[in-house]
């Protein structure tokens, strides 16, 4: 149509990896200022690169299609043109009067990138005002990543743009969908889920009300991870849900099961789980958009040339058609060339192998992998390319042993019978390990590519050879940083799930840490460390005094050993408190402040109960026996005392009262099944940090566990105050101790103000 024949200027919306039309800003702006020519380019460079496959295609082309009828719904159909995107914008120009042009920022591949430099070239050079807004947590120009946590919780935690009610269209020829011939790319066979909005919807409201029950359980092993993951990946990848949808319907999906005390225990746990992936989901992407040559080479500088001259095509060539002995690892790349997905316990595993074990230089096994997943996102796929194969280098250093995998994870071989026939025939138990049975000359499946623990040790003693140079320690610096997490995004997601205030953090000096093998675990770092935090381990959100007092603790061999143990246990048994809470008694009370110590044993085993504060539970669940006696010694000690119904101390923390168990983690259920692993070392240190401490503290000691203790506090400017346990099993030699007013006398004695045990009638956390 000329260009005379329209009536005014038009606004275009550029689609590009945001095929939607709710909570899409560009094209809620552009419709405020005028009519709207929705554009989506098929770009040759694009269909043709080494990452695009046929099936890309498919769910492309099914995403286009409803994005198309969903446009057509509110005014203005899809106007779908093939070429080079600049070209497709001058021909457009020619047709319609542009008064802008409005897109999503994009963090794409090398060409994308490209790409985009060309298009504000072009509209710089016709005057025309190019607007790119963001849609995710990935911030464009970041130098470092100071302050990178508030930006993702200011762009993501907000609600999602409200629906479009219309939309003006023009009068212009919007093309059709194009087939896999007409754009030359080669179709394949994979089985894979359709596309579009109303797909992308409908898997999250599944995951959030039925399949993710369990996830944070049931991630990791193929056998469960099908369903119960979230398969969210390939909508936020092609943009057919925002990820702002995701986080929003996650954290309203937290506050339901924590209002209802008929959910599902698992519930919150899994959900937390995943709203912390959601972090991690942007703040990988960051690293390409901060450093896109990462792309192409080692992040890691120091480290060019460790694997580049050892390339074995064999070896690839069996890893890339499940050919490599190792049953695992086949049936997984098996079922990734069928399907088009895989967990990211799996995904890591493959990666793992084919860059430690065989040797290869990640970049063609990532190439690969890149046509394979239909959800490939560049930013997350090169980041962990590089991380799985120790190129990055402020991560410890990880290698998935095959066998091990295969036990733990598909136990009973289930997995692997499915996507490995050939192994119909192996007695179960050889089918992880098929060369140790003497039949296995009778399968039709090869023996190992390589020994996994020769290959393994090689590995590692090649990576720390590399690591000892002074460039490596120089560049591990400037990685970290540059990309280093500063805020601990995992512990801020459930901050904010707990409908707590997100705790700011200072920067965080740079240290690299020293190579270390660590359970593998597809879960948050329990200590509230990202994958790229170093040595020694220190408690997100702890106040600066615990840091300097703690500071040999926290980078002492148990701790790292309790931390070890804490991930394996996580990954296979409910552990209270959530892995954010376990330090909250530190937190909470300074240690500057400390005026009273009241030791527990061990946190309360039942669900919901424990928080990490001794003797507290969180607002909403029964106060339990041991509290209720507390309660009435207090009314009977403390004139006017008026018990809450709730039992959350929190108030008391705030006011100087460390409330410290002598060990602070326990399996659901098993009172006591967490002593004697290391905690008792560790508050063994609190308490004499608190000992140390010239200002007079009162140590409440009730019990005989809590009594043993007595013998570290020795500064004689203290008091101690002990009596029998407050549980129902001691209470009669409990009541009438009147520990409360004692403690006030001791620290009205000493100058000091006296605690305030009157709790707020309704808990607030």
């Amino acid at each position: 149509m000329p260009l005379s024949a329209h009536s005014g200027p038009v606004q275009l919306v550029w689609f590009k990896k945001d095929l939607r039309v709710a909570d899409h800003a560009p094209l809620r702006e552009a419709a405020a200022r005028g009519p709207v020519l929705p554009v989506f380019v098929y770009e040759p460079e694009q269909l043709g690169h080494e990452e695009f496959a046929g099936s890309h295609l498919t769910y492309l082309n099914d995403c286009l299609r409803e994005l198309d009828a969903n446009l057509r719904g509110l005014g203005t159909p899809l106007v779908l043109r093939h070429g080079e995107v600049v070209d497709v914008l001058e021909s457009l120009s020619r047709e319609v009067l542009l008064a802008g042009l409005w897109a999503h920022q994009e963090t794409g591949n090398g060409v994308s990138f490209a790409r985009d430099r060309r298009v504000r070239r072009w509209a710089r050079a016709r005057g025309l005002p190019l607007t790119e807004l963001p849609q995710n947590g990935v911030v464009r120009g970041l130098k470092n990543r100071d302050g990178w946590a508030d930006a993702w919780e200011e762009r993501l935690g907000t609600p999602p743009l409200p629906a479009l009610e219309g939309l003006r269209g023009i009068a212009i020829p919007p093309c059709r969908i194009l087939s896999h011939a007409e754009l030359g790319v080669e179709p394949n066979d994979k089985r894979i889920p359709p596309g579009g909005e109303s797909v992308g919807r409908s898997i999250l409201h599944s995951f959030l009300t039925v399949r993710g029950v369990n996830y944070m359980q049931e991630m990791s092993s193929p056998l469960s991870a099908e369903e119960s993951c979230s398969r969210l990946s390939a909508p936020l990848a092609f943009g057919t849900v925002s990820l702002r949808t995701v986080v929003g319907a996650t954290r309203q999906r937290l506050a339901a099961v924590r209002g209802d005390s008929w959910a599902d225990p698992r519930w919150l746990r899994s959900l937390r789980s995943y709203e912390s992936r959601l972090h991690w989901h942007c703040h990988f992407m960051q690293r390409l958009e901060s450093e896109p040559g990462m792309e192409y080479r080692n992040l890691n500088r120091a480290l060019d040339g460790l694997r580049e001259d050892d390339w074995n095509p064999e070896f690839f060539d069996r890893w890339t058609h499940g050919q490599t002995g190792y049953p695992l690892i086949d049936a997984c790349m098996r079922m990734l060339r069928q399907t088009g997905w895989l967990n990211f316990r799996m995904r890591a595993m493959l990666v793992s192998f084919a860059s430690q074990h065989l040797w290869l230089h990640w970049r063609q096994p990532g190439l690969f992998l890149a046509r394979q997943w239909l959800d490939n996102e560049p930013g997350i796929h090169w980041s962990q390319m590089q991380m799985q194969s120790s190129t990055v280098g402020i991560n410890r250093v990880r290698i998935y042993s095959p066998t091990r995998q295969a036990r733990e994870q598909d136990p009973e071989g289930i997995f692997i019978r499915r996507w490995v026939p050939e192994l119909a025939d192996a007695p179960g138990d050889f089918l992880h390990a098929p060369w140790e049975w003497s039949g296995a000359a009778r399968l039709n499946y090869p023996p190992p590519v390589v020994d996994e623990n020769r290959a393994g040790r090689l590995a590692r003693a090649r990576i720390a050879a590399a690591r000892a140079s002074p460039e490596f320690e120089a560049e591990a610096r400037r990685i970290y940083l540059k990309h280093g997490s500063r805020k601990k995004a995992v512990i801020r997601a459930e901050r904010i799930a707990q409908g707590l205030p997100p705790t700011p953090q200072k920067k965080t000096s740079a240290k690299i840490p020293t190579p270390r093998r660590l359970p593998m675990s597809d879960q948050p770092d329990l200590f509230g460390n990202t994958p790229d935090a170093a040595k020694p381990i220190i408690p997100a959100g702890l106040p600066q005094s615990w840091k300097g007092a703690l500071a040999a603790e926290f980078a002492a061999p148990y701790f790292h050993e309790l931390k070890d143990f804490l991930v394996e246990e996580r990954a296979t048994h409910t552990i209270y408190p959530p892995a954010a809470d376990v330090f909250n008694a530190l937190r909470f009370t300074p240690l500057d402040r400390v005026k009273v110590f009241i030791l527990g044993q061990d946190p309360y085993h039942g669900p919901g109960q424990a928080h990490g504060l001794s003797f507290s539970v969180r607002p909403g669940v029964r106060v339990p026996p041991s509290l209720q006696n507390i309660y009435k010694e207090l009314q009977t000690d403390i004139p006017g005392f008026t018990p809450p119904r709730h039992g959350y101390l929190r108030a008391w923390a705030e006011q100087g009262v460390l409330l410290l168990n002598a060990v602070l983690t326990v399996r659901a259920g098993q009172a006591n099944s967490h002593a004697n692993k290391g905690w008792e070392g560790f508050t063994d240190a609190v308490i004499q940090a608190v000992n140390a401490r010239e200002e007079r503290v009162v140590f409440v000691l009730w019990g005989a566990y809590a009594r043993k203790k007595a013998k570290l506090i020795t500064n004689p400017q203290h008091v101690i105050v002990e009596s029998a346990h407050p549980s129902p099993l001691s209470v009669t030699k409990f009541m009438g101790t009147r520990p409360f007013s004692r403690v006030n006398a001791a620290l009205e004695e000493a100058g000091e103000t006296p605690i305030d045990w009157q709790l707020p009638m309704q808990a607030e956390e």
